[in-house]
């Protein structure tokens, strides 16, 4: 769809089909014209871009997609200065499915394993975790879960965070053993912070002790 390359202060790639944005600081507008275009600009060509990298070391652009990611439809994602090349190959990357759910195999039967690529949403819920966790409930007293949350997580919408409790709630008793494996902090902090309430064992592991945590989950 777009063939740009970057100029030279490198302040702007489109990666067939995302784009890029480099910033080596927080960006400004000349005048109140100058945001208003930017606004009606994005409004009327938000649908054409599905994903936004932007690369910064800027601090307070570094929390700018947490704070958008609700009001726009593309997938918002932060990258340093120094991973300029990632940013561009996951720009670049179109997603193949409708959902961020990529299962994992070869474990057994009661077990539920899955990585997160992308935004958690409540349709990965409604079309894939709940059905699935239903059916598993009806052939076996209790389950197993593991899940990545990885580099390609970019967080979850409000509405799968209330699935999610629900989710739990409904089967409160149903869940065994639960292997969280992140090297996010506020992740591994919140499951050690909750695990305690939960009537199964929760354990966190890092990413690269993910063979530890398929181990654990299956003895």
């Amino acid at each position: 769809m777009f063939d740009i390359e970057t100029d030279d202060k490198n302040n702007l790639i489109i990666a067939t089909p995302g784009l890029v944005l480099v910033s080596e600081g927080l960006p400004h507008w000349k005048d109140a014209a100058a945001l208003f275009a930017h606004i009606k600009l994005v409004r009327q060509h938000e649908a054409l871009i599905p994903k936004v990298a932007l690369v910064s070391d800027s601090t307070t652009l570094s929390i700018m997609p947490a704070l958008v990611d609700h009001f726009l439809d593309a997938k918002i994602r932060h990258f340093p200065q120094s991973r300029l090349s990632e940013a561009k190959e996951w720009a670049a990357l179109v997603d193949p499915s409708d959902t961020s759910l990529k299962m994992i195999e070869g474990l057994p039967d009661d077990v539920v394993a899955y990585e997160v690529i992308g935004t958690l949403t409540s349709r990965d819920y409604d079309h894939v975790l709940t059905p699935l966790i239903d059916k598993k409930l009806k052939e076996h007293d209790t389950l197993k879960v593991l899940v990545v949350l990885g580099e390609a997580f970019d967080g979850a919408t409000p509405s799968a965070l209330w699935d999610d409790a629900r989710l739990g709630f409904r089967h409160l008793s149903g869940f065994s053993k639960i292997a969280v494996v992140t090297d996010l902090r506020w992740v591994s902090h919140s499951a050690k912070l909750f695990g305690p309430l939960i009537p199964g064992q929760v354990h966190v592991f890092a990413l690269d002790e993910l063979d530890d945590a398929k181990e654990w989950i299956t003895s």
